[in-house]
């Protein structure tokens, strides 16, 4: 079972990710990262999950997801990831980024 994180979790996309992986057969959220709603159950602000999950949010904490993820989702705003991504490699984790911060420049690559 693979321990899943999702840092901006209560955006759109973070939403989603939560939705699909909270189903998901071999992975299991462990961890739902917002500044904004540090403290609140996730299905607040993504109401499809009420009853599904009594996740809350927590704030961001590179050593806590560390401790308590083998990956980590980041759902961020463009421009946010390029500082974070960099921290949570640096702490061991596995990072998949959905912003545009570290796509390939040149179609070639």
């Amino acid at each position: 079972m693979v321990r899943v994180g999702i840092v901006g979790g209560s955006g759109y996309f973070g939403g989603e990710l939560l939705r699909l992986l909270s189903f998901h057969p071999e992975g299991e959220v462990t961890v739902a990262v917002s500044r904004r709603y540090a403290g609140d159950y996730v299905y607040r602000t993504q109401p499809n999950l009420r009853g599904k999950t009594k996740l809350k949010f927590v704030p961001l904490d590179v050593s806590y997801l560390a401790a308590n993820c083998d990956l980590v989702f980041t759902a961020v705003p463009h421009g946010a990831a390029v500082s974070l991504v960099p921290q949570l490699l640096d702490a061991g984790l596995r990072v998949i980024d959905t912003s545009a911060d570290f796509r390939l420049k040149d179609p070639k690559d």
